[in-house]
């Protein structure tokens, strides 16, 4: 008799070994294994003990590749069979919720959990440089094979939730951000102790809070793996809590598969004739422009929306510093008006990059490439159309960061140096152009590839920006330019838009152009 968990594994097991995006991640992790090895062999031209700096290096690259995959290859296990219409026929085949999200979810883990198996042989190395033990090593791993469990099936929990991967890719997303940014946040509000409306009991639960997140945290434990002298506690609390936390996201996705399983309503723009001609009205001249800012970016509505949220980010900041001292006159001090603009820059980097992951993605799942280009208009300028209701979605951030500016601009300009805005600027537009190059080639993870890409390459060439500020600083002391600042922030941007952003948008298009010939 044929088992429909058996069958449905196997054929998932075999799917994912003859898919070729799985073999470019173990490839590319192998090439990053090697960049290992020779910043180890560096280190020990020095005379250190390369093996810790080795450890320590495949470690936080396999931190970063479990983080990466838990929101672009964990998150299609079950938004690939609701986005092929394959769902219900596996229902109606009789395969039990259970069956269905044990096999789609167990058969990633284990080919996830093959590739931290088989680092195991090549990172004994460091034993064999020097300044490792073996305890230490099968700790490591350990805590990692942990770590990959909590996030597989917080992963597999959003993507039972949602009905796209994209949208999955952007809860899971949301959710690693916000555990990594709770340590710091309960840290702050448990060092608040004297201010007087902040009630003792409230600072002792962020504290516990606060412990308890740290103690599931993976970098804190390969901290303490790292700098341990003595005997290593294979299983830690770590571990097992992080094998809790992925058993009972497991238990949910179980719970609530058949809730989340139906087919998603149409988003209409409201029925009533008047909501429609507020949120829809007449189309623009510019029709492309008119169709992406609408039904993409949200319209009018989430436009208002968007600068709502904002007034009341910053309202609350402001609140905070009208509580701590409630006789001042000034509406943000100088480091909350700088923590307010650092809180605005991420909120309006994140939406840079969403709306790049989405842009033309869109139109390649809806197979509308074809139709765009019978328009009267070239390829470019559709693109241009394209891009403009982008940032025409960006205003509400935008306009905050202009009015933060000229409230404080000493508060805000004095942390910033050129070398770091121009670092920060190119390092958006990077992830932003591999985004939506990545989304007319991968049906999802677009974004958190083109995150991981960008991560690496900033990790592996950090001095290039800093070498090329340095080299047109002396040419314009050479030359008596006292604006040497800005000529390094322009050669900057030259030479990055020339030889990197430029392939890249040539790729667009003629990427563009391909699809729509198919």
């Amino acid at each position: 008799m044929i088992s429909g968990p058996q069958t449905l594994f196997n054929w998932s097991l075999r799917a994912d070994t003859k898919s070729i995006y799985p073999h470019i991640v173990r490839a590319c992790f192998t090439g990053f294994m090697l960049l290992a090895v020779f910043a180890a062999w560096g280190s020990s031209l020095s005379g250190m003990a390369p093996g810790l700096e080795f450890f320590e290096w495949i470690c936080r690259l396999n931190v970063l590749l479990i983080s990466v995959s838990g929101i672009s290859y964990f998150v299609s296990a079950v938004t690939e069979e609701k986005a092929t219409g394959t769902l219900a026929l596996l229902r109606l085949a009789g395969v039990t919720p259970l069956a269905i999200v044990l096999s789609k979810s167990t058969s990633r883990l284990i080919s996830a959990l093959m590739l931290l198996l088989i680092q195991l042989p090549f990172t004994f190395l460091a034993i064999t440089l020097g300044g490792v033990t073996w305890q230490q090593v099968i700790a490591a791993y350990l805590a990692l094979a942990a770590w990959m469990c909590m996030v597989a099936n917080v992963a597999l929990f959003c993507s039972v939730r949602c009905n796209t991967s994209g949208r999955a890719a952007t809860l899971a997303t949301s959710v690693l951000l916000l555990f990594f940014a709770t340590g710091p946040i309960l840290a702050g509000v448990a060092g608040l102790t004297g201010v007087s409306w902040i009630s003792p009991r409230f600072l002792t639960v962020c504290e516990n809070l606060h412990q308890q997140q740290q103690l599931v945290l993976i970098t804190n434990r390969l901290s303490e793996i790292f700098t341990s002298a003595g005997p290593v506690n294979f299983l830690s609390p770590q571990f097992w809590r992080s094998v809790a936390v992925g058993g009972m996201t497991f238990l949910l996705s179980v719970v609530f598969f058949n809730r989340y399983s139906e087919p998603a309503d149409d988003n209409t723009h409201g029925s009533s004739a008047k909501v429609r001609r507020f949120t829809v009205g007449r189309c623009w001249k510019l029709a492309i422009v008119w169709k992406d800012f609408l039904f993409f970016t949200g319209g009018r509505t989430f436009l208002f929306t968007k600068f709502f949220g904002y007034t009341v980010l910053v309202a609350g900041i402001s609140a905070f510093h009208q509580i701590d001292r409630p006789r001042t006159t000034e509406w943000l001090n100088d480091d909350l008006a700088w923590v307010a603009f650092l809180a605005v820059t991420c909120l309006l980097c994140v939406e840079i990059l969403l709306y790049a992951s989405g842009s033309l993605f869109q139109e390649v799942r809806q197979s509308t490439i074809s139709s765009l280009t019978m328009l009267p208009s070239g390829t470019l300028y559709l693109l241009l159309q394209k891009l403009g209701a982008c940032c025409l979605a960006l205003i509400p951030g935008a306009l905050w960061l202009v009015i933060l500016l000229a409230y404080s601009p000493s508060a805000i300009t004095t942390p910033l140096s050129a070398t770091a805005v121009v670092s920060v600027v190119f390092e958006v537009l990077l992830c932003a152009h591999l985004t939506v190059l990545l989304s007319l080639y991968t049906r999802w993870a677009a974004l958190p590839i083109a995150m991981f890409v960008t991560a690496i390459s900033f990790m592996c060439c950090p001095f290039i920006p800093l070498a090329i500020f340095e080299f047109s600083g002396r040419m314009a002391r050479l030359n008596g330019i006292s604006w040497s600042i800005f000529l390094g922030v322009i050669v900057n941007f030259a030479w990055g838009w020339l030889f990197v952003l430029l392939p890249m948008e040539i790729e667009i298009l003629n990427r563009w152009n391909r699809l729509s010939r198919e």
